[in-house]
């Protein structure tokens, strides 16, 4: 009885082995897998607006070629930027995308036994705001790994994310730079008018001057916008301490010399900013004149304005 006993328990001891033996043991072809293209295609084209950040959510599928699989595969997906060279020589020029701007929330997905198509992997894209406008990023994917063991073969099978970016909230300031002012108090600059800081920094102009007072921005090339933006400083607690313009004078200058008058506008500040509709414009510099202000504590003839922003 004893001995049937010993053979019973070796027997289904050989039948667990033999089982999971089965499940795992199967190992696919080096290049039978690789990520669900469109025929023909290793390409897929996202059009990205960078007006505002969100999670724009991509998903990932490795396909078994010709046969499903007989057990369970773990698939782990990654970004290869080594890639870029080979995608630059075959389409042109493109941007790499940053590593701040992508991750991957779900990188290894399963290859389910009896399945050919594994479930999808998530790739998120992010902070689209710190992209540049109307430009061209690339984000190499390939296939790591297969069950833990890296697929030289599939490694070169690259799936591109091509991204293009549009229009953006803002023209972008870089080469931005003060050509002129007309004055300034103490180290509150005029350069602090284009540093992109809408709270703690600011130009003044010299309290002991009067309005009008101006300044002067070169774009360093042409740019094409519709509107600008003015901001006060929120240590102006506005409209307690005055100090802000009441009549606004905006010229434009395709040479620095020769003005076109795009308008004079009154002053009508909400929450720390005015937008003041230029209209279509293209122009290498700008001219912000405060032709009138409310005195800054009652007594001072001067304005303090944080920053001059364009619109698309």
């Amino acid at each position: 009885m004893r001995n049937n006993y010993i053979a019973i328990v070796c027997l289904l001891l050989l039948m667990i082995t033999a089982c999971s033996k089965k499940n795992a043991s199967e190992t696919l072809p080096d290049g039978s897998i690789s990520i669900q293209l469109n025929a023909g295609k290793d390409t897929v084209q996202l059009p990205v607006s960078i007006l505002s950040d969100s999670a724009v959510v991509i998903s990932l599928q490795a396909v078994l070629s010709g046969v499903s699989a007989s057990a369970d595969h773990w698939v782990n997906f990654v970004a290869d930027s080594t890639k870029m060279g080979a995608f630059r020589d075959k389409y042109g020029s493109a941007l790499l995308l940053p590593l701040s701007s992508y991750y991957f929330y779900k990188p290894m997905t399963r290859l389910a036994a009896g399945a050919s198509v594994s479930d999808p992997a998530q790739l998120n894209i992010i902070l689209q705001t710190k992209l540049t406008e109307y430009s061209t990023y690339v984000l190499p994917v390939v296939i790591q790994s297969v069950d833990g063991k890296v697929e030289g073969t599939a490694t070169n099978k690259v799936l591109y994310l091509v991204l293009k970016t549009g229009k953006p909230a803002f023209v972008n300031k870089a080469g931005w730079s003060i050509a002129a002012f007309s004055s300034a108090n103490g180290t509150f600059a005029a350069t602090n008018l284009i540093d992109n800081n809408t709270l703690t920094t600011y130009w003044a102009s010299n309290i002991t001057q009067t309005m009008p007072q101006y300044v002067t921005i070169n774009f360093g090339k042409n740019v094409d916008f519709t509107a600008l933006n003015y901001y006060l400083p929120t240590a102006l607690k506005y409209p307690t301490l005055g100090g802000y313009p009441t009549s606004i004078l905006i010229e434009t200058s395709l040479d620095g010399t020769t003005w076109t008058n795009k308008g004079t506008y009154a002053g009508n500040i909400s929450n720390n900013v005015q937008t003041l509709p230029v209209g279509q414009t293209t122009a290498r510099y700008l001219r912000f004149t405060a032709l009138a202000c409310v005195k800054y504590s009652a007594t001072y003839d001067a304005v303090f304005i944080s920053e001059i922003s364009l619109i698309p």
